[in-house]
């Protein structure tokens, strides 16, 4: 996909690691101009670009609207932004048996980031691209959406990947006719930090049992789906959302 990303400038939150990280060099890899998002450590962000002249760094927080939108303005203040591709996300715990005040510090958490700051974001970018003729946007979900967690303790975090999912087909079907692309993807557990981080050993084989293939999904290959879309050689793909998890959730 060399070059086939010329002159489009991507928003990219959450490009400090993971999944962003990688995703950051896939898009720079296609020619893109990419707004890479971090929100606290711009070392890691630095690493993720490596000093591609195609890279700007921008900092911003989505735990509430009002950062939402700073973050928006930021980056188009650098330049329009022709695609947003809504990476970042928190996996706070919402723990079932735990005291009342984790589990209410957990939802309110997930649903700060994940739900109202990244719909916020969201929304600034529809309706910018409707504005000027067309845009597409990316949103990372979870199989965890589509199936619920298999981890009790990670409820919230599934719900919370539900609504966003929920939030960008409404958006798709709405926006289409003014141009404007939106895509979910829903990776499975992806070999990254985020996918294991602080599970025990009896959550990791409740995950490990139900991987068909019997591993992890690479992040290169999130990466590369993601890069796929934002080509936008599949328009009518808008709305829909691709699973990503080796058959281990199957519609």
């Amino acid at each position: 996909m060399s070059g086939e990303l010329t002159g489009r400038t991507v928003l990219l939150t959450g490009a400090s690691g993971g999944i962003g990280a990688v995703t950051a060099q896939a898009l720079l890899a296609a020619g893109a101009d990419v707004l890479a998002h971090y929100r606290s450590d711009r070392e890691a962000a630095e690493r993720a670009v490596g000093g591609a002249s195609g890279a700007t760094l921008v900092c911003g927080d989505l735990a509430t609207p009002a950062s939402a939108r700073a973050l928006w303005r930021d980056a188009e203040a650098v330049r329009p932004v022709d695609v947003l591709v809504l990476n970042a996300a928190t996996m706070a715990e919402t723990p079932f048996d735990g005291d009342d005040a984790a589990w209410d510090a957990g939802w309110e958490q997930l649903l700060a980031v994940n739900v109202v700051g990244a719909g916020t974001l969201l929304r600034e970018a529809v309706r910018a691209f409707a504005g000027r003729g067309g845009g597409t946007a990316v949103v990372v979900s979870s199989w965890a959406a589509e199936q619920g967690s298999r981890i009790l303790d990670v409820s919230g975090y599934a719900a919370s990947k539900a609504a966003i999912r929920n939030l960008a087909q409404t958006l798709a079907r709405h926006f289409a006719a003014a141009g404007v692309r939106i895509y979910v993807v829903a990776p499975g557990v992806v070999d990254t930090g985020m996918g294991v981080a602080g599970q025990s050993a009896d959550q990791q084989e409740a995950v490990a049992a139900g991987l068909a293939m019997g591993s992890l999904v690479p992040a290169t290959e999130v990466a590369d789906l993601i890069t796929y879309l934002v080509s936008d050689r599949c328009p009518s793909l808008t709305g829909a959302t691709v699973d990503l998890n080796g058959a281990s959730y199957v519609r």
